[in-house]
């Protein structure tokens, strides 16, 4: 039956008011068969001497030469070398216990000695079971006997394996870092590169983790020496915190190319240590068996000696009760009237607690408990948690009125629930309100970026633009006058002198048109990738990055010479031809080397003002721009002799919104896009600085790039 249900029928109150006359109804049957025992027990006593206390000194002799042989035994057990001679060993004692436990119950089934028959029991029980165990320690100490010397053979294997894999690493690594062959086959490295911090903490940690799996196998092979379990917890504790150690030098050290065919062996040394059947366990299983035989042996002497002197107290108490057996009949007759005397005060003694403790305080304080707290609960009061005692028809009162109060609470909640609800749905529709707005804003802080980087570079634009247009200018010039030439050259009456010059100055003629249209195209292509880039649009094409880089890296030295008064820098060009053709987007690409380069010439320009302030005219601005090709890699460096960045600056450079420059001199989005843009590219843009030496930008973008035809999401926001 549930509890919810049903109450089972021994907590009900009918059920206990029953079992309560019941007990003062059998307290009088007591009496009664007291009464009519007492007579009996007067022919008993004399039958008992002839009957019950002689064989019971019997086989009291009996048990106690058994109890002997058995005690005498057992440490033979603990000597056994082998399984054979535990087997041998065993069926001797194996007779000695069946002799043991036919005295014994021999000496139960007398009935005489009550008194000891359950400490006889329990002792007996005690000793053949010690026994028992003994012998299952024994075979369990063969077995972690031979798991021990398996135990020691792998351990003694691992340490040779990774000593034979990582001993050779160490040397390579020292032999690298000190001369800088990583083989005997090989050329010398880059002294940079074999001599840099980084290989130089790889030998650290390759040192430093032999050092650690080193302790840690001593820790391993130390545990056989030692015979208390707390000492061996303190090697535990000593072999993780070497491996620990271990594992803490794995983090700093690339597994994937130096120790990837050993990073097994150290997962098996951890497994050794505080794995399954590991070392530490198989020493404290030992320990603890041996320590356990120790005390089976000890217990068993002094089972031992508590028998015998139980046998003893049992051969004179047989002896007594022969002496006494006829004062026992005497005193049973007035040992009956006083029990009697006994029983009636208990009846009258159980009617008064029956009627104070059960029915006062375990029924009518119950109820009224139970209706203070129904009349505080209708006021109101819910918060106090309403006790159960019992698991009579009372408890169950309480119980649902517990069940009422929690409902009530669980209502409340939920009514409070449901208000929260709908305050974070209206505030979740704000907060999505704001963040669209948020978004527009920053589309349009991102454009009007590139608007002002536009601005900014009209002017160069203007004196890139201007050259060709010169030179249609001079060379259409230059054709006029050719033509007229031609004309002239009309009137020649010589034929063969007219033909001749004709083609003289028609192939003249064709040479500068080709020139006119070669320069009307550069015009053309300036103003196309202002167009583009004003409208915030890129394609995906192969082009050469010399070319783009240093027509970029014009157009911002031109814009800034335009906008800025007495600008000047001696801008040096180095350029990988083995650079060649890279698919990426340009105008993208492009506006990250003009916000760069125009960074670095406001930087050498800043720099110049404030040393020719000072008195200074010695400084001469520079910009040195280099492209190198590494295997698959291009390298793009950008260098200025400017004032160079502060560390805690550097840090934040790549934030958007974040500039050096005036506020009404930049805006923070130079680079920070050019950032993400390089990384589009699958690159990364990194720097260098000195403070008042130089700073240097590097952009490294991979030959395949991977990069796809893509719209700005300005424009779409707009």
């Amino acid at each position: 039956m549930t509890k919810g249900s049903t109450i089972i029928s021994v907590n009900k109150l009918s059920t206990q008011l029953y079992a309560a006359i019941f007990v003062t109804v059998l307290i009088t049957i007591i009496a009664v068969i007291i009464a009519w025992l007492s007579f009996e027990r007067v022919g008993e006593a004399q039958q008992k001497v002839n009957n019950v206390s002689l064989p019971e000194m019997i086989s009291a002799f009996g048990l106690a030469r058994t109890n002997s042989a058995l005690s005498a035994a057992a440490p033979r057990l603990t000597t056994a070398q082998n399984e054979i001679d535990l087997e041998n060993v065993s069926e001797e004692i194996d007779t000695y216990v069946g002799e043991f436990e036919r005295n014994l119950e021999n000496l139960l089934t007398m009935g005489n000695n009550r008194d000891f028959e359950n400490s006889l029991t329990e002792s007996a029980r005690e000793l053949t079971h010690n026994i028992d165990e003994i012998e299952s320690l024994m075979k369990e100490t063969f077995v972690l006997r031979g798991k021990s010397e398996k135990f020691n053979i792998s351990v003694n294997r691992l340490e040779q394996t990774i000593r034979t894999d990582l001993l050779p690493l160490i040397d390579s690594q020292f032999f690298y870092v000190m001369t800088g062959y990583e083989s005997l086959d090989q050329g010398i490295g880059d002294p940079d590169i074999y001599r840099s911090e980084k290989e130089i903490n790889l030998f650290r940690h390759l040192a430093n983790l032999e050092k650690e799996v080193n302790i840690a196998i001593q820790v391993l092979a130390s545990t056989a020496t030692l015979n208390d379990a707390a000492l061996i917890d303190v090697l535990r504790d000593q072999f993780e915190s070497s491996y620990d150690g271990i594992q803490r030098t794995l983090k700093e050290i690339d597994r994937g190319s130096v120790l990837e065919d050993t990073l097994p062996l150290f997962d098996a040394l951890n497994l050794y240590g505080s794995g399954e059947g590991n070392g530490f366990q198989l020493r404290i299983d030992e320990i603890r068996i041996q320590n356990r035989l120790v005390e089976l042996l000890q217990q068993n002497r002094i089972i031992s000696a508590r028998l015998v002197n139980q046998v003893e107290a049992i051969v004179s108490n047989s002896n007594e009760q022969a002496n006494i057996a006829i004062e026992e009949a005497n005193a049973t007759v007035s040992a009956a009237n006083r029990l009697l005397l006994i029983l009636a005060i208990a009846s009258v003694v159980l009617a008064f607690l029956i009627a104070w403790l059960f029915v006062g305080k375990h029924i009518l304080k119950r109820l009224e408990e139970l209706s203070i707290r129904m009349r505080t609960m209708a006021k109101g009061d819910l918060d106090e948690e309403v006790v159960v005692k019992g698991k009579d028809e009372i408890a169950e009162m309480a119980e649902a009125l517990e069940v009422f109060r929690k409902n009530s609470l669980e209502v409340q909640r939920l009514n409070l629930v449901e208000e929260l609800a709908e305050e974070v749905v209206s505030k979740n529709q704000e907060l999505e309100k704001v963040l669209e707005e948020l978004q527009k804003a920053q589309n349009q802080i991102v454009m009007r970026e590139k608007l002002a980087a536009l601005g900014e570079l009209t002017a160069g634009v203007a004196h890139e633009i201007k050259n060709p247009l010169n030179f249609v200018k001079n060379f259409s010039e230059a054709s006029l006058e050719l033509i007229d030439e031609l004309e002239e050259a009309t009137e020649i009456e010589d034929h063969e002198e007219l033909i001749e010059e004709i083609k003289d100055l028609a192939s003249i003629i064709k040479e500068n048109l080709e020139k006119i249209v070669s320069h009307g195209s550069r015009a053309d292509r300036i103003v196309h990738d202002m167009l583009s880039m004003g409208r915030g649009e890129g394609q995906a094409q192969k082009v050469p990055i010399n070319q783009l880089v240093d027509e970029h890296a014009k157009l911002a030295y031109h814009s800034s010479r335009a906008t800025t008064e007495g600008f000047n820098v001696h801008i040096v060009s180095e350029f990988d031809p083995n650079v060649g053709e890279v698919v990426v987007i340009p105008m993208d690409f492009g506006r990250v080397i003009l916000n760069i380069v125009t960074n670095a010439c406001y930087a050498t320009h800043k720099k110049r003002v404030e040393l020719e302030a000072d008195g200074n005219p010695d400084y001469h601005p520079e910009l040195k721009i280099k492209t190198l090709r590494v295997d698959n890699m291009i390298q793009i460096m950008i260098r200025d002799n400017g004032d160079g960045i502060p560390d805690e600056i550097k840090e934040k450079i790549f934030n958007p919104f974040f500039t050096t420059k005036p506020t009404d001199e930049g805006t923070g989005l130079g680079l920070a896009m050019s950032n993400d843009i390089v990384r589009e590219h699958g690159g990364t843009l990194s720097v260098k600085s000195q403070v008042g030496k130089f700073t240097e930008f590097t952009i490294e973008i991979p030959e395949d790039t991977q990069v796809h035809q893509y719209e700005n999401n300005e424009e779409n926001s707009n």
